[in-house]
């Protein structure tokens, strides 16, 4: 086997790129949809964030529950609403389904971790939330409606747990300084944390192979020059662009990058991490060489 051989340069790739990561954070989004989709999607997150850990990388672990949610207010005899933007009208019976949803949600990641030989904390069994969050509505009408916005990250918290050595599991429900709980919208609240701790990479871990081009091809990476035509030219439409709008906006507040996943592809979170070509789409600022 020479020295220019694939089999080296993969391993030469893959030791920079872990070398690259130790002790960074990573924070994974997972959607209550892959959750209720797939009975191995857990598992196999599970194993892969596991290899991640063992290689002190820091990890932090955010959940949704669009279905589940849906379901438990359906058996408990309240319609479920989404307004306009897709968010869910939270009015307080709501949110106190969406928070007993969330909670049991948040058990089961944390168990699919620790059978994998994860070390987790589960912040929302001890009640702790890292993130503050506000109502969406005007204040007249905030009392009325628990959808929430993050506004800020206890991020001194979070690093606290994460020098322990622990995977932290969040779900996006905030905490509001008037004490009330607030479902956040996932995709916000793992970016709130992402630019709180100044990620290495935020990944976005979803049932699509990222974002597409004019000719319905995956795109590796997205520069926000490039982002920024496709947006205005309607290639990228309806809601990949707060997705694609909001991680732009975090390259310019100090994450590293942000990768949209097919992650019930088998290893995609550790090849989007650990190969120079990545599982999905990378929107970032430059060629990924080891930033």
């Amino acid at each position: 086997m020479t020295e220019n051989s694939p089999s080296l340069r993969n391993i030469a790739e893959l030791m920079n790129e872990l070398h690259a990561y130790t002790r960074q954070v990573v924070v994974i989004k997972i959607g209550g949809n892959s959750i209720a989709e797939d009975p191995d999607f857990l598992t196999a997150i599970a194993q892969q964030i596991e290899f991640l850990q063992s290689r002190h990388i820091r990890i932090v672990l955010v959940h949704g529950g669009g279905p589940q949610i849906d379901r438990a207010l359906t058996d408990a005899g309240i319609t479920p609403v989404k307004g306009a933007d897709g968010r869910r009208v939270t009015d307080p019976a709501t949110m106190a389904v969406v928070a007993q949803v969330m909670g049991a949600i948040s058990q089961d990641v944390t168990v699919a971790l620790e059978d994998q030989g994860c070390t987790a904390f589960n912040a929302s069994a001890l009640g702790v939330c890292y993130v503050e969050a506000e109502s969406l509505q005007p204040e007249e009408f905030s009392h009325q409606d628990r959808t929430g916005r993050p506004v800020a990250v206890d991020a001194e918290g979070l690093s606290a747990k994460l020098e322990q050595g622990k995977i932290v599991v969040l779900n996006s429900v905030g905490r509001g300084a008037d004490g009330h709980d607030y479902n956040v919208n996932a995709d916000d609240y793992a970016m709130a944390v992402a630019l709180a701790l100044r990620a290495r990479r935020l990944i976005l871990a979803t049932n699509v192979a990222g974002v597409y081009d004019a000719e319905k091809k995956p795109i590796s990476l997205l520069t926000p020059k490039t982002a920024k035509s496709l947006i205005a030219s309607g290639v990228i439409a309806g809601g990949m662009i707060p997705k694609v709008e909001s991680a732009l906006s975090a390259l310019t507040q100090g994450v590293g990058g942000v990768a949209i996943i097919d992650a019930h592809k088998n290893w995609a979170l550790l090849g989007e991490l650990l190969t120079r070509k990545g599982f999905g789409t990378l929107i970032a600022s430059r060629e990924p060489e080891l930033f």
